[in-house]
């Protein structure tokens, strides 16, 4: 009797307020978890080929030299990551530009949550077929600053993880780091971004110093651009005893070579 109630009260709100698609804003046929049309779904620009280790997206055909197969995960490494690899295993399922950047633009400067559960979901998926049965022990955001963190309402990296961490069943640790004041990083260059990033967050002093003593662990954020940030974590991370570290993003922009 319960069940029947609620179908017909979900009946009822489907035909009053219909779940438009977020990018077209067509009516969806179906409830989509995504919040995405099917046809708005494969005009995503999915990253099919990126390094295992940065997930920077590699060109088709690209000399071989530049990467390298294994016959055991991970598939593809670029030449930078073969001598200093960012991270033990990175997923970001987009590539930073049309739709994939307009839903992140959405997220962080409208305060998009049906935009932020889209990437989240889409990411959820890709994390389910690339790591069945490596899920870490804890989710890490990267921390914003306080007073970015003050204007903008809410940290939308920790979004991500916290609907991450829901549905894969795994803690999220939000204030384990704090990030030091500094100038917004989408207003820098890339050598800027490099730059700035390099010291610019710190262990918390009340938590213990090997709180993640052969843990493994992941750092979440929302959009990748030169990797500067998310290498300054991994860092601190292993100084702190992490054995694993991996990234899981949203997004990840092209090479400049692209």
């Amino acid at each position: 009797m319960k069940n029947s109630i609620n179908r017909a009260l979900n009946w009822l709100w489907e035909q009053h307020f219909p779940m438009l698609c977020l990018l077209c804003e067509q009516v969806l046929a179906s409830t989509s978890p995504d919040h995405l049309c099917q046809y708005c779904r494969l005009a995503l620009p999915f990253s099919v080929r990126a390094c295992s280790r940065c997930a920077i997206p590699l060109l088709p055909g690209a000399d071989p030299t530049d990467e390298i197969r294994l016959c055991q995960e991970p598939p593809l490494i670029c030449g930078q990551c073969l001598t200093k690899p960012l991270a033990d295993r990175a997923i970001v399922p987009l590539i930073h530009r049309g739709s994939a950047a307009h839903l992140i633009h959405r997220l962080k400067f409208n305060q998009g949550e049906p935009e932020g559960r889209a990437l989240a979901h889409i990411l959820l998926t890709h994390i389910r077929l690339e790591c069945p049965n490596r899920l870490p022990e804890l989710l890490i955001p990267v921390p914003m600053a306080y007073w970015p963190a003050v204007k903008r309402g809410f940290n939308q990296s920790r979004l991500l993880a916290q609907y991450l961490g829901r549905e894969l069943d795994l803690p999220v640790a939000p204030t384990l780091l704090k990030r030091l004041p500094g100038p917004a990083q989408r207003l820098l260059s890339r050598t800027e971004r490099s730059r700035m990033a390099s010291g610019n967050f710190r262990w918390r002093s009340e938590l213990k110093k090997n709180a993640l003593r052969g843990k493994h662990v992941v750092v979440v954020d929302d959009v990748m651009t030169t990797g500067a940030t998310v290498r300054q974590i991994i860092k601190l991370l292993r100084l702190h005893g992490a054995q694993r570290v991996d990234v899981w993003c949203a997004t990840r922009t092209p090479s400049l070579y692209q």
